[in-house]
């Protein structure tokens, strides 16, 4: 006799922020440019749009007969429902009904909205603000007026968000899945880095080997890492061959419990040679993921899996998303407690470790 698999708690996702779209693809969403255009987190469907200055997100279901507020469009600042041209404010508030303009407006004429953000050229949704004890990603190289920075299109996947978390962190598979992109096949046995949590993120090192024959666009040198929990990756690379600087950040977007919408932001210190260049070997690379990624049953992550010791990453992070999944069950302080406090295994010193 089957069981059906059990099904995995996500709830605690809610309160973090995850992108899902990228400025482009709103602007390109309406001949406004600013919206509205539909999208999907966590299984909620929500639209997003830019109202005057402010980016808002909110359920994409109309108060009054359930159309889709996405099919609308924006109009005097506001959210227009196509079905009726009910108009909803940047708290999800009804300040207009058509049919009946000199009648009170109902007070559960309204619809659930959530904190929306724009950051590195990506909108952020956070669909549950009561913890309040979470941040945007980090993305290391915002901020740096050296490094040239290109906002790739999303790409999408048939897994989960945890299972591309530990595809992009796995030093095992580089010399079986990305041999001659990559990484060199004769280098299969990554080291066991001491990890750290400081602050909601995985910071550890990686020194890839040297003189391996990849291309040019190979980011492969000093790989440091910061990994803001649950699905954020911020990869900084000195690289051996030009001593610059390279960072790739990787974030999924937890859409449903089988879909990801990813999206990769990279920049660069040395900047004299076409993006496109760099946009087409991470095509590649991901090319070569993907199907494996895709292939691996359940999606979930499962206990059952036998993990040895080069699996350290990945067992450090199931290890986390679990005490974040059962301290959200005890409420906001267990929470927080479980994402802030610090655990240091390294000897390295950080100075936004406040606690």
């Amino acid at each position: 006799m089957q069981h059906e698999p059990t099904k995995v708690d996500r709830d605690y996702l809610r309160h973090f922020w995850h992108p899902v779209a990228t400025v482009t693809e709103l602007e390109k969403a309406h001949p406004s440019s600013v919206g509205p255009m539909g999208v999907t987190l966590l299984n909620e469907q929500i639209v997003i749009a830019k109202l005057g200055e402010q980016y808002v997100a909110m359920r994409d279901r109309c108060a009054h007969r359930s159309a889709k507020l996405s099919c609308g469009k924006v109009q005097d600042g506001r959210i227009q429902c196509p079905y009726h041209g009910w108009q909803y404010d940047t708290k999800g508030v009804c300040q207009v009904i058509p049919a009946c303009p000199d009648n009170p407006i109902p007070n559960k004429a309204r619809v659930a909205n959530f904190d929306c953000e724009e950051r590195y050229g990506l909108i952020w949704v956070r669909l549950d603000s009561s913890y309040d004890c979470t941040q945007i990603p980090y993305f290391s190289a915002a901020e740096n007026p050296r490094m040239r920075i290109v906002v790739q299109d999303p790409y999408w996947w048939k897994a989960t968000a945890e299972r591309r978390w530990e595809n992009f962190t796995d030093f095992s598979h580089f010399a079986f899945i990305h041999p001659g992109t990559l990484f060199d096949p004769n280098n299969a046995e990554p080291p066991v880095v001491p990890m750290d949590r400081v602050n909601g993120q995985f910071r550890f090192i990686y020194e890839t080997p040297q003189d391996m024959n990849v291309p040019d666009q190979a980011p492969i040198g000093t790989f440091s890492y910061h990994c803001s929990m649950p699905f954020a990756i911020n990869l900084a690379v000195k690289k051996y061959t030009s001593d610059s600087l390279h960072v790739l950040f990787n974030v999924s977007c937890p859409v449903d419990d089988s879909t990801t919408k990813n999206f990769l932001i990279f920049a660069r210190e040395q900047a004299d040679d076409s993006d496109y260049l760099h946009i087409a070997f991470n095509n590649v690379v991901f090319a070569e993921d993907q199907p494996v990624i895709e292939s691996q049953w359940p999606q979930d992550l499962t206990s059952d899996e036998v993990s040895v010791v080069t699996d350290k990453v990945s067992v450090q992070y199931r290890k986390w998303l679990r005490e974040l999944r059962e301290a959200n069950r005890e409420g906001r302080e267990a929470f927080r407690k479980a994402l802030l406090d610090p655990q240091i295994e390294s000897n390295r010193k950080y100075a936004d470790l406040t606690q």
